[in-house]
């Protein structure tokens, strides 16, 4: 299977490159649990697991029959070490030490000891953690300088075979001993790097059998010379994440004060905002921060671009124009002066930032707009040297932690891609007590406070919500959108893709 993606490799490393971790997850790399596209989870190297009354212990029993690449067993000690490694080794899995107290490995279970009740760690740990092979990893120190080690090793269902950087080419071939359902396609060839253009162009001419980008769809803006061609089926889901937000410094003046926080998304143009970076693909966002394919937020939280009422708000609240300039001024001080952060990687938002300084001046504050490569980001996000900040987020992001997005604001937990700006404690205890409770109404009621927290609060506000289009040449048949996995390519594709007989596609 020939795949085209935009995501770049740079080492075949699935603790040091991103993008390889994510290919990695899919191919090569089993976890306790998967969870399939209605998100339940589905046994891994887990066949079964139960948590204590209290949340506080999880037991995992392992099958017995999976094997390393090289034919080792993989053992109930590999799972062990993998957690113990990573949050010695791992910044970004440091968290779980506060978290896992001890654990225990048998001869066929894992147990996790818990410092606190943890209802999502299933999916917060047992999903996330790709298990690694002790006997590789035992004799790295350092993650980035694994010398001759077998790093790109699991258990999965396909084998690391190359990376060509120079053709930006990465080769998997298919397992034929993985304890799982085998794969139909014997591997796959994953195009690198590849601008948006040539994607599309590659995807017209059939030298690509489908498109692959984590949490995100081919662009709208690219989708146009794809619907003319024949040979082509564009399926459609409503996203899991969201394209495009603007978030707030929360401790910075004047972003701190909710009033100025409300007026700024009453300022904004949603329907612009949509129209220019999802085209017909998207809907106008509401401020629970949720997306539709969580299911709809209530009526009442729905954004709409109202300048008189932004403006009536920055009145209200001290933001008046004292010197006469047209530009608003700190109470007591000079103009106000708003510098917003964006990302110069994300594939279409440059055309919304534009959008959002006009929207603003047009109710009297000035913005400036300074777009950084991704590692500038994450520095002057966790350094607040900014006043907005445009970011995204993704299926797994609006998953992860107590879920419901929190894991973008919770300030107790940071990672690259999260603003952590929320330290307010009665956010902290909702999402405590939404990751303490198994009761589905409790959860569900719980859920709702905090997009209600959103609503009233304002740590960031969407910009659009999206449906994202998957490309697949239509020779291909049964596939499944799996968007925790990244869109169409996922473990429940590899098992049931099949090549269609030509004149009797499927539709």
């Amino acid at each position: 299977m020939r795949v085209g993606t935009p995501m770049p490799v740079r080492v075949a490393n699935p603790l040091v490159d991103y993008s390889y971790n994510i290919f990695a997850m899919l191919a090569t790399h089993d976890t306790l649990v998967r969870f399939d596209a209605a998100m339940r989870p589905q046994p891994q190297l887990a066949l079964a697991w139960k948590a204590s009354a209290d949340g506080r212990q999880w037991r995992f029993l392992l099958r017995s029959d999976a094997r390393w690449h090289d034919g080792r067993p993989v053992t109930a000690g590999d799972v062990k070490f993998t957690f113990e490694y990573l949050m010695a080794h791992h910044g970004a899995s440091a968290w779980m030490q506060t978290l896992i107290s001890r654990i225990q490995a048998d001869d066929a279970t894992v147990t996790f000891d818990l410092t606190k009740p943890h209802s999502r760690f299933l999916i917060n740990c047992g999903f996330i953690v790709r298990i690694l092979p002790k006997h590789v990893w035992e004799t790295v120190a350092d993650p980035f300088k694994p010398g001759d080690a077998r790093v790109t090793m699991g258990c999965g269902p396909f084998v690391f075979q190359s990376l060509d950087l120079h053709a930006g080419r990465l080769e998997f071939r298919r397992n034929n001993a993985y304890h799982g359902p085998l794969p139909t396609v014997s591997g796959l060839s994953i195009f690198l790097n590849r601008p948006f253009d040539a994607l599309a162009l590659s995807l017209r001419r059939g030298d690509l059998d489908l498109y692959y980008k984590y949490a995100s769809g081919f662009p709208p803006s690219h989708l146009a010379v794809l619907f003319s061609t024949p040979d082509l089926r564009l399926p459609e889901a409503d996203a899991l994440g969201i394209p495009a937000a603007l978030g707030f410094n929360l401790k910075r003046r004047p972003a701190d004060d909710a009033d100025f926080r409300k007026a700024i998304a009453a300022a904004l143009d949603y329907d612009r905002l949509t129209a220019s970076l999802m085209g017909s693909q998207g809907k106008v966002p509401d401020r629970g921060f949720l997306p539709p394919a969580f299911g709809n937020g209530p009526a009442d939280m729905v954004l709409a671009h109202d300048p008189e009422e932004s403006g009536r708000r920055l009145e209200c609240a001290g933001y008046t124009d004292t010197d006469g300039d047209g530009l608003r001024n700190l109470p007591g001080g000079g103009n106000i002066a708003l510098t917003l952060l964006a990302r110069a990687d994300l594939a279409g938002t440059d055309a919304l930032l534009p959008i959002i300084s006009h929207n603003l001046k047009a109710v009297g504050l000035c913005l400036k707009i300074e777009r950084v490569d991704l590692s500038t980001w994450i520095d002057r996000v966790h350094g607040d040297r900014f006043d907005l900040v445009m970011f995204r987020t993704t299926p797994w992001g609006m998953v992860m932690d107590a879920g419901v997005a929190s894991g973008y604001f919770d300030s107790r937990r940071r990672g690259g891609g999260t603003l952590a700006n929320v330290t307010d404690p009665i956010f902290h205890d909702l999402c405590d007590r939404l990751l303490a409770t198994t009761d589905p109404v409790r959860q569900a009621g719980l859920q709702q406070a905090i997009q209600r927290y959103y609503a009233e609060h304002l740590p960031a506000v969407a910009l659009c919500w999206a449906v994202n289009t998957y490309p697949v040449r239509r020779s291909w048949q049964g596939l499944t959108i799996n968007q925790l996995e990244g869109g169409l390519l996922n473990r429940q594709t590899f098992a049931g893709i099949y090549r269609s007989t030509p004149g009797k596609q499927d539709p």
